[in-house]
């Protein structure tokens, strides 16, 4: 029953901001979202947190890990000022279908991560992570790819967590 609840608490605070949704998500852990934030469908949320205005799309089908968090905004250093002025730089992040954040991964501003992909636990997404990779480290870098040909099959067949 406290586990019930507890999720209904997280599921009221994560869409007490977000800018859309196609269906509610599942949301285990605190998770702040903001309004430029738009979520696909199956997502389940683990403790997340965005900072920033930038916009954020998250596909269908994406999961993570508690502690996850995504920057979408940096200080202005081009500014009226050093090492920075009062203002700032909205940046995009693009999640696509079926992506899976381990635990206490950071996504940096005008990151692309492919469908599919996996990004291992503590990672630091700072660049795009292609299609289906599999990839982890500070910053984070591909080592590995999804059997392509499984992939595509329970995708087709609908066999979604």
């Amino acid at each position: 029953m406290f586990l019930f609840i507890k999720r209904r608490v997280y599921t009221y605070i994560a869409l007490w901001r977000v800018g859309g949704y196609k269906k509610r998500p599942i949301v285990n852990g605190l998770t702040i979202l903001t309004k430029n934030t738009f979520l696909g469908s199956n997502i389940s949320f683990n403790g997340f947190r965005i900072y920033g205005g930038g916009r954020v799309v998250i596909g269908d089908n994406f999961h993570s890990g508690a502690g996850c968090r995504i920057i979408t905004q940096v200080h202005n250093y081009n500014g009226t000022k050093l090492p920075y002025d009062e203002s700032y730089r909205l940046k995009k992040i693009n999640i696509e279908a079926n992506v899976w954040f381990g635990l206490d991964v950071l996504v940096l501003a005008n990151c692309i991560i492919g469908e599919g992909a996996i990004i291992q636990a503590g990672s630091v997404v700072v660049s795009d992570i292609p299609a289906l990779s599999i990839a982890g480290g500070n910053p984070a870098r591909v080592f590995s790819t999804r059997d392509e040909k499984h992939y595509l099959k329970l995708r087709n067949a609908g066999e979604f967590h």
